[in-house]
């Protein structure tokens, strides 16, 4: 027996297979840069442009990994990360900060609070920061 699936399923099964990002970036160029690696890399992109956003796209989207910017024009990255590690449905999404802040109390602030990791903007080009997304979600 052969089954048949309309080729619209198939790629709704397709696109939902792929693993979540919710990009946490005020930034127009960098959001646009990075949304492009990423999805490059293989990745569904979901973005928000200030922390309050950020923590409702969390809620509703609820991501495979979360990519936060430190400097929001709303609450500073820290405020939302010790909120999404304080709520329930979000505490155990993976959160990496992606900043250019490049300040030895600041990156020990958000690992304490619950950050897997602390990425250097500068230091890593989109795509090897797509490569990482990888790494982080197969942990």
């Amino acid at each position: 027996m052969i089954l048949s699936f309309p080729s619209s399923k198939i790629k709704l099964y397709m696109a939902s297979a792929k693993p979540k990002i919710l990009l946490i970036e005020d930034d127009d160029d960098q959001s646009m840069m990075y949304e492009i690696a990423l999805k490059n890399g293989g990745f569904r992109v979901v973005k928000a442009v200030n922390g309050k956003q950020g923590m409702i796209m969390a809620l509703k989207e609820r991501p495979d990994l979360i990519l936060l910017d430190l400097v929001l024009p709303d609450m500073p990255g820290q405020a939302t990360l010790a909120e999404l590690k304080n709520i329930h449905a979000t505490k155990d999404i993976t959160v990496v900060i992606l900043s250019n802040l490049n300040k030895k109390e600041v990156i020990e602030e958000c690992l304490k609070l619950g950050a897997a990791d602390f990425i250097i903007k500068m230091q890593f080009l989109p795509r090897e920061v797509a490569a990482k997304a990888q790494r982080y979600l197969k942990n």
